[in-house]
């Protein structure tokens, strides 16, 4: 029992961390100003998008991926020229088997602006 409680401690800070304790390449979203209507020509017919960006990791070794907010702006705006604004940001996260393969995603939805 004594043997096992190292592994423990690693387990749980491997799983606390949110990254792999092999490899490690993720970005994470930390903030994003959003234009609001008033700061924009926005009209009642701007279309309403959703973009995400997601970072996954596996096994508790590797972790990898680009779940930064300018990741899922791009996902959302795709070739759309226009100025995002009104943003709502959600955090979905997956996980399976224990934590054994997570995914964890920044979701964004907005409406576009005419530039």
């Amino acid at each position: 029992m004594r043997h096992l409680r190292p592994f423990g401690l690693l387990l749980a800070a491997a799983t606390l961390a949110s990254c792999g304790i092999l490899y490690t390449d993720i970005k994470v979203p930390r903030g994003y100003r959003t234009a609001t209507p008033a700061e924009v020509k926005s009209a009642p017919e701007d279309p309403t998008v959703t973009g995400q960006a997601c970072n996954r990791s596996a096994i508790f070794l590797f972790a990898w991926g680009d779940g930064s907010y300018a990741a899922a702006v791009s996902d959302a705006l795709g070739k759309r020229d226009g100025i995002l604004y009104d943003v709502r940001a959600d955090v979905k996260v997956n996980a399976y088997v224990l934590g054994l393969y997570t995914k964890v995603c920044t979701v964004l939805s907005g409406k576009v602006a005419k530039p």
